[in-house]
């Protein structure tokens, strides 16, 4: 019976079709209740309390959305650098908020036209990437340096997945020149599920190339018991010097989504800091973009609320604990025991440290929270938040930053840095940021689907990208 239930859990938090089921389920399950309460009433009472409510609901929706169009706008905050504020104002789409569909621009609604859209194209026009397995090594202990005693013994693989395949005949076809977009993924997620897809099929309608990794434990279960929830950045240097071997006239650009967008601030620190002493093996990227993220690693799970908090939570649990049970189990039980009964994500992440290369919480923050390293950066980064975004706590943009002398919070960083910018818009939810007032799809070629969501952030991030590529061409 247990294991029938993790399976259940595995398929309904973890799959495109499991999730899509859940969601039609549970708001069937709804509807049916409240008719149901409604046709127990006596005659006529549930017919005036139906429309009392339909009213209601209609009268409200319809407030809350004009109030949104007339009165919302976007809150930015710009570097000093002359070219990111030429950059920023070439971007069209970042200078007026998103403009979600008046019958789904709630956070919690937003999330519906969405996953459906996700659903189908994962379903019947998934990207057809050209996989390549690559075997990373990572230190026993990640505060000492690589030693006899501390030796490259976490060894696993992971799966770098490229959009449109190199080595056979595709389309579209791309130049082996053609600008490179490396993508972190999120929470539980795959390849074809970001989250989402349409950010990759809209990149390569505009000439990128998307390479999307799948870190430890996204694509298969884990070999050896290292596991970041956020990622390695020392994973990701190894495979970026495989990337860039394949392509090594290409630009190289680096978007993390949620989760993900821990190595785009964290590891880009470390790797700018490398180069500004001389070390110019470490990667480096013409600029990044980090969607939806959390900030503060000791607080970004603080945020999630119900249902979000117990969805990915118990998806955690099922894809990385449960799958890999005995190898996580026999390195260090005591751990194990923890994460798998912790309440909350923010306490799983505390018990987790241990199988990350530390030995407790406080080591791990220290090492790799992002905003302690985001003063480091000197590659362009754009950074974009919904207000009302239900799961990360975007408010930690305004919080006073951990460790900090001088009081300045993430925004006041942002501002003062010669390269970033930070975008909070008052809509998008998690992810979505739908965009179109009717229909919030856009066309793409057929090869890559025919259709993907309207996404106002992924407007942004492309726009971004672009206009440092013709910066770029414009210094040459």
């Amino acid at each position: 019976m247990a294991a029938l239930f993790r399976y259940l859990t595995a398929f309904f938090l973890n799959y495109n079709v499991g999730r899509g089921s859940l969601v039609i389920t549970l708001v069937a399950s709804c509807l049916i209740l409240l008719s149901m309460t409604l046709s127990s009433l006596p005659h006529g009472v549930g017919s005036y309390i139906s429309k009392a409510l339909t009213c209601g609901v209609l009268a409200i929706a319809i407030s809350s959305y004009i109030s949104l169009r007339a009165f919302d706008s976007n809150r930015v905050f710009i570097g000093t650098g002359a070219t990111l504020r030429r950059v920023f104002e070439s971007m069209r789409t970042a200078h007026r908020p998103p403009r979600p569909p008046f019958w789904a621009y709630g956070c919690h609604v937003q999330f519906a036209p969405w996953i459906i859209y996700n659903v189908i194209a994962a379903s019947f026009a998934p990207l057809r990437y050209e996989k390549q397995i690559f075997r990373v090594r990572g230190l026993e202990d990640k505060t000492k340096p690589e030693s006899k005693r501390n030796p490259r013994s976490m060894t696993d693989d992971v799966i770098i997945n490229y959009f449109p395949p190199v080595s056979v005949a595709a389309d579209p076809v791309l130049p082996l020149d053609a600008p490179v977009i490396l993508f972190e993924l999120g929470l539980t997620c795959t390849a074809q599920d970001i989250p989402g897809s349409s950010l990759p099929r809209r990149a390569v309608s505009r000439g990128f190339r998307v390479v999307v990794i799948e870190r430890r434990g996204h694509a298969r279960a884990l070999q050896k018991p290292r596991w970041n929830l956020f990622g390695d950045s020392d994973d990701l240097e190894q495979i970026y010097n495989v990337v860039r071997g394949r392509f090594p006239s290409a630009q190289f650009f680096y978007v993390g989504i949620s989760s993900g967008s821990k190595l785009p601030i964290e590891a880009v620190g470390k790797f700018d800091e490398r180069r500004r002493h001389g070390d110019m093996s470490a990667p480096s990227f013409l600029a990044t973009s980090c969607l939806c993220p959390g900030y503060n690693l000791e607080t970004c799970f603080m945020g999630f609320k119900f249902p979000y908090n117990y969805i990915c939570l118990s998806s955690v649990k099922s894809k990385f604990l449960h799958e890999n049970e005995r190898i996580l189990r026999n390195y260090d039980a005591a751990s194990y025991e923890k994460a798998v009964a912790s309440g909350d994500l923010q306490s799983l992440l505390s018990h987790a440290a241990r199988f990350a290369g530390y030995s407790c919480a406080e080591e791990y923050f220290a090492a790799e929270n992002p905003v302690l390293f985001a003063a480091q950066i000197t590659t362009p980064t754009l950074i974009i938040n919904s207000l009302d975004d239900p799961c990360t706590v975007p408010q930690n943009a305004f919080g006073t930053m951990p460790r900090s002398t001088d009081g300045l919070t993430f925004a006041d960083m942002v501002e003062k840095s010669p390269c970033g910018i930070l975008l909070m818009s008052p809509s998008g939810s998690h992810c979505p940021f739908l965009d179109g007032q009717f229909w919030p799809f856009v066309r793409v070629p057929l090869a890559l689907g025919g259709v993907a969501i309207a996404s106002w952030a992924d407007s942004c991030i492309l726009e971004f990208f672009e206009g440092y590529l013709a910066e770029q061409k414009r210094s040459r």
